[in-house]
Formats: C-alpha cells, structure tokens, sequence
C-alpha cells in the first residue's frame, strides 16, 4: 500500500488564517501524538499566534505578497526525517483574484501512520475548504489526477472521487448537487459541513485492492467521470 496525503482547498481569502492554523496544528499533535513541531531547519515550531504571524510575513516576503505564503511543518525534525515523520503543507494569506488557492495539507508516508478519519472531519470543520480528501499516491497517480485537476478551470469541479472525499454545496453542485451526491453508491455519504462527504470504503482506499478499484470506478461512473488514466499522447 502506498503513502497518503491529506488535502484541503480552501478559496482565497487574503488572509493568513492564524487562528485556525494555531486550531490544525495543535489537533495534528494530537491525532499524531507528538509533543512538538519543527520547521524545515529542525527548530521546534513556537505554537503562538504571534509567532506563526511572523512565519508566514516573512515566507510571504520572499515571494510576492498577493501570492500568499508557503510553509512547512514537521512531526519529527528533518534532520532525523525518517519514513514515520509526517509532514504538514500550508500554503495560505493568497488574494482574491489570485490564480493559487489556499491549501492545508498533511502528507503522511507511512501508511500506519494515518490517524482515526474523525481527524480529518475535525480539520474539515476548522477551515472550512471547497474540497478535501485523502488521496492515495499510487491512485492518484494511475489516474492522473494532477493533470486532470489542471484542465479544470479554477477547480471548478472535483477530478476524481477519492476514498475519503468532501465537496461544500459548490462544488457538489458541479457534480449534480447535494441531493444527488447523497445517492452515490458508497459505503456511505452524508451531509456534513454545509456540504457532502463520501466514504468509498469502511478502511482507508487501497490501489491494490480490486474492490475498492471497482467502488472508485462505479462512483465515478456515477458522476460521470472517465476512470481509465488520460491519454497524454
């Protein structure tokens, strides 16, 4: 089985978002239970607002303003990384009118290291994102899901239907609305978050799996998305 990444797409905002970034990274020490956090130089992370302010002023410095600011964060100091660390992604502070999105992302190598799925409810509440999922890095790269994201304008729409997946009442009414996405065939959909979230599959979704392929292909299906990977030729 191969690693996980845990997304989250919010709109753009022009703001850092700090309250809830304080918010996320204090339950990612939960749901991973580590007693601290590190930046890319290994330096435990000052979990203030203060703090964390300063970070993302001064990333956003080094590129421009509008474009928001990128971080990352770590369960285990880079220097001693090893395939258990588990890496946070937040790229956020982007303008309206922006091309980039803010994203809040959590990468997560090891697949033993995936915390209960309550977790990324839990995240889900705290940003609020257009669309979150756990994405299985085999599947989304057999079904190419960065380049078929990317000819979607404006991620307008979701590319695939991941195991784990929640779309807010826009971008579930790009696949037919609410109302219809609770009908899907899954192990289970319900409304959540002023929006819907899917669960393919009672565990986490796995590529080598036959029946979770064929559950990913019927939903598909369902929304009317083509399954084989794009034809790049």
């Amino acid at each position: 089985m191969s690693g996980y990444m845990f997304r989250q797409r919010c709109r753009p905002q022009g703001d850092y978002r700090i309250d809830q970034i304080l918010e996320f990274l204090a339950l990612i020490q939960e749901a991973f239970q580590c007693p601290n956090l590190y930046d890319s130089n290994s330096r435990v992370v000052d979990l203030k607002k203060e703090s964390l302010l300063k970070i993302f002023e001064k990333a956003a410095k080094r590129l421009l303003p509008d474009l928001g600011a990128t971080e990352f964060f770590y369960t285990i100091a880079p220097k001693k990384r090893d395939n258990n660390t588990v890496a946070v992604e937040i790229h956020t502070g982007t303008k309206p009118g922006e091309v980039l999105i803010d994203t809040y992302n959590i990468s997560m190598d090891n697949p033993s290291k995936l915390p209960k799925f309550d977790y990324f409810c839990k995240f889900i509440e705290i940003f609020e994102p257009f669309e979150a999922f756990v994405a299985e890095t085999d599947n989304e790269f057999t079904l190419d899901s960065y380049n078929r994201q990317h000819d979607i304008p404006q991620f307008s729409r979701p590319a695939i239907i991941r195991g784990f997946h929640y779309l807010d009442e826009t971008m579930a009414k790009s696949i037919g609305g609410i109302s219809y996405c609770l009908k899907a065939p899954a192990w289970h959909v319900e409304e959540f978050c002023n929006g819907v979230l899917i669960w393919l599959v009672p565990a986490p979704f796995d590529s080598g799996n036959a029946e979770h392929l064929e559950a990913q292909k019927e939903i598909m299906d369902y929304f009317k998305m083509p399954y084989s990977k794009k034809n790049n030729s």
